[in-house]
């Protein structure tokens, strides 16, 4: 266990991001979001933008701290994809927000893209096998052999 922690913030961290408590999804905020994560597993399948994604979330952990260290690691082939992608993506961005951080979609929708992204971040790195699991099947499965 890490020296001066709790076993609760071990088991179930959470970080200060933005004036906001970002912490691993309940049960509840995994059901709420469910839906939106299915549309953006659609989106990242219809994009063939799956091996990017699962090689991005490689780059973090649980207890990762630099998001952006991470980002940068694959940014290049995100680079690449993103234009197209975010018209498609940002509409999602104040369900996440709003259900993670317990806010309504309303203050979500009103945050700076600086910090929406800054949280959208935070949040990720807090739930990435979660999402792991959930962009595992974006990918083409191998091929069997007979």
């Amino acid at each position: 266990m890490a020296p001066g922690k709790a076993d609760e913030q071990v088991l179930f961290p959470e970080a200060e991001v933005e004036g906001y408590k970002v912490r691993p999804w309940t049960l509840a905020q995994s059901v709420a979001l469910a839906p939106t994560l299915g549309a953006l597993v659609e989106i990242a399948r219809a994009a063939g933008i799956g091996e990017i994604l699962l090689k991005f979330m490689d780059l973090l952990g649980p207890g990762q701290e630099d998001a952006k260290g991470a980002f940068a690691g694959a940014e290049q082939e995100i680079v690449k994809v993103l234009p197209g992608l975010l018209p498609k993506l940002l509409p999602h961005a104040p369900k996440i927000l709003s259900v993670s951080l317990a806010i309504t979609e309303e203050e979500a929708g009103a945050f700076d893209l600086k910090k929406a992204t800054t949280l959208l971040l935070a949040i990720i790195v807090g739930n990435i096998d979660y999402l792991k699991n959930s962009f595992g099947p974006v990918t083409a499965a191998p091929a069997m052999a007979s």
